[in-house]
């Protein structure tokens, strides 16, 4: 019994000591870095959904943009600023016509001010939102092939 204790902890010694691949150093060794993929989802929880903005609770311009299932609110629904009733926030599929990032990116023409108010997006999320809305569209489900 002794010379299994013996052996069970020399072998737990040399899995302590050798068993790391790489140290503190090397933090790449150990995680992803520290960072998951962004999503449009967090982005917009993260940037516009915060308290009194676009929150479940506060819902600035009757937009709630945190709580989930966020494209059954955007998708196809008009806007309501005075002046831009008309405008899509997102038409899926095609972001150039969403006014949502019209928002985002203060295009001319948008009712008040770009969102979010107090920052600018970076161009990296601003890709995220883009790439999103267009993902929204036409996945071809229900479409005919032609044969």
């Amino acid at each position: 019994m002794k010379r299994f204790a013996i052996f069970a902890f020399g072998a737990c010694s040399v899995v302590v000591f050798v068993g790391c691949a790489g140290d503190l150093s090397n933090p790449g060794d150990f995680t992803d870095g520290g960072t998951a993929p962004k999503s449009a989802k967090m982005i917009l929880a993260d940037s516009c959904g915060v308290a009194t903005c676009h929150d479940d609770i506060t819902k600035t311009a009757e937009l709630d943009l945190l709580s989930p299932n966020v494209e059954d609110r955007v998708v196809n629904k008009n806007s309501i600023g005075l002046g831009c009733e008309s405008s899509i926030l997102v038409v899926a599929g095609e972001p150039d016509s969403s006014y949502l990032l019209d928002k985002v990116l203060g295009s001319v023409g948008i009712c008040e001010s770009q969102m979010p108010l107090l920052d600018t997006l970076p161009d990296s999320d601003i890709d995220i939102l883009r790439d999103w809305i267009s993902g929204l569209g036409g996945s071809g489900v229900g479409i005919p092939d032609g044969g």
